[in-house]
This record gives structure tokens, C-alpha cells and sequence, in this order.
């Protein structure tokens, strides 16, 4: 039995219907009831409740963990590796973060201090580190669809992304095969945002990328929470003074190669689009 944790998250829910299809016994620990795929078996409740965690973790082998960022998901994830120690889980993928481990991001920083706690733990692990989602490209589209342009402080730079679907893939393979490692992975190509801008325009949803400030940006994510907005900030900044290259791990991992960037934008091109009224 596989226990997912996080999986009605941007990777989780790929991951989900990937080991249901391979016939693999599956349970997902969820919130609300009725949100995982039909045939996946479902706990109620939450990863912060012991009682719900251990419920959960019963008779388990294999945890996928993949919490929200969030200021409690430190604390949450080591409760989980704590648990599923003393379930006897024997193999855990965690979906961690690249970069080292005094990286400038702070939740980078948190990501492999949960990592050493798997380590200590003596639990199996595989821990994937991906870059930005191309998946994260949809929370602009709304600004798109209303403006024409999104905002960033990146510039020109070159941005490692990969699809959330890719990373969701190997995790499951890492889940069906116990292999151990830990794997930083990108799509096949780093690219900047107005390059990104650039493609949805060609794929008919105009688009202009701007380049803010520091400062300029913060007062753009007004209103969002203030550990998600220095997040934001320290992984731009971080990017343009560690420059970012793609590299072939999951081609090795998979016998395939990644999902490409343009394939996800015409995929998603009709959520950047206006109306013609609004146009």
C-alpha cells in the first residue's frame, strides 16, 4: 500500500490516477472527502493530526509526501517522516527543493532539514527536487486574461521549469521500484519569462512579460501572505545570481524525455486568452 500525502497538490494529483493505473494498492490522505480518483482509498483528515496520520499510515509501505508550502510545513513533514518511522513505512519519496542547503531560499532550507530528518529516520528515501512548475505559469493567467501582461524581477534570465507531471512520474516509478536517490530535475530547456511571453502570444493568448523591481513586485503581491511573497522574491533573486541549466535526469530516469514547455502552452493557451469583448 502507497500512502499519498498532498495529493490534491499540483504534483500529488498526478501522481494519484499514475499508480491507480498501474493496478498499485493506493491511499491518499485528504481533507475533504470525494477528491481523489474513483478506486483510491481515502482517509479523512488532516497530515497535522497525529490520530488521522496514523490511521492513514496503517499497513502502509510507501509514502509520497508533498505538502504546500506554508509556515507549518516544516513541523507537518516531520510529524510525517516521525510517523511513518514508527509505522515501518520502508520507502518515502519526498518532493523537496534544489539547491544547498544554506541556500538564501528559506523554504529550500527547510526542505533539507526535513530531508535529514528522513535520513535519521532510516526510512528508504528519494527525494526530488524540481525546479518552478510549468504548472505555476497558470496562476498568471488570470492577470493575462485581464491585462495582457504578468510581472516578474528576473528580466532576460534563464529559468530551469519542468512539468509537474514529469516529476509526478518519477516519483511514481521511485514509489513502484524502491529506488533510492535524490534527483534534481528540470525540463529540457531554461528559459526567461519573456521568452514565455513571447510563446503565448504565438500561441495565440497576447502576452507581455515586465520587469519590476524588487520593491516594485512586493506591492504587486499586496495582499498575499507575507512568507509566500519573500518566497517569491528570494527564488527570482536566487535565479539571477546562480544562473540555471536544464539537465537530462529524467530522460535517464523515465527512458523518455521530459514534457517541453511549448506542448504545455498549447495545452493551456485558452486560459491566457481574453474574450474578444474584454480584448
Amino acid at each position: 500500500m502507497i500512502l499519498v500525502i498532498g495529493g490534491t497538490g499540483t504534483t500529488g494529483r498526478a501522481v494519484l490516477p499514475a499508480l491507480h493505473t498501474r493496478a498499485v494498492p493506493t491511499r491518499a490522505l485528504v481533507r475533504t472527502p470525494g477528491t481523489v480518483p474513483p478506486g483510491v482509498e481515502q482517509v479523512v483528515g488532516d497530515a497535522a493530526d497525529p490520530g488521522a496520520l496514523r490511521a492513514a499510515l496503517t499497513g502502509a509501505s510507501g509514502v509520497f509526501l508533498a505538502m504546500g508550502n506554508g509556515p507549518r510545513q516544516e513541523e507537518i513533514e516531520l510529524g510525517v517522516v516521525a510517523e511513518a518511522a514508527r509505522a515501518g513505512v520502508d520507502h518515502l519519496v519526498k518532493l523537496s527543493a534544489p539547491g544547498p542547503a544554506d541556500s538564501p531560499v528559506a523554504i529550500a532550507r527547510m526542505h533539507h532539514r526535513v530531508e535529514e530528518a528522513v535520513r535519521a529516520s532510516g526510512i528508504g528515501h528519494t527525494f526530488l527536487r524540481p525546479y518552478a512548475f510549468f504548472q505555476n505559469l497558470l496562476f498568471h493567467a488570470d492577470r493575462v486574461r485581464a491585462t495582457g501582461w504578468f510581472p516578474t524581477t528576473t528580466g532576460d534570465t534563464p529559468l530551469n521549469m519542468v512539468d509537474a507531471r514529469d516529476v509526478a512520474d518519477v516519483a511514481v516509478a521511485a514509489l513502484i521500484t524502491k529506488t533510492t536517490g535524490t534527483h534534481v530535475l528540470t525540463g529540457p530547456e531554461a528559459i526567461s519569462y519573456p521568452e514565455i511571453a513571447a510563446r503565448l502570444t504565438a500561441a495565440g493568448a497576447p502576452t507581455r512579460c515586465v520587469t519590476l523591481t524588487p520593491a516594485e513586485l512586493r506591492a504587486e503581491l499586496a495582499g498575499a501572505p507575507p512568507w509566500l511573497v519573500d518566497h517569491v522574491l528570494e527564488i527570482q533573486h536566487l535565479a539571477t545570481t546562480h544562473p540555471e541549466h536544464p539537465n537530462n535526469t529524467i530522460t535517464h530516469l523515465l527512458g523518455r524525455p521530459p514534457r517541453t514547455l511549448d506542448a504545455f502552452l498549447h495545452e493551456h493557451a485558452p486560459a491566457f486568452r481574453a474574450s474578444p469583448i474584454l480584448r
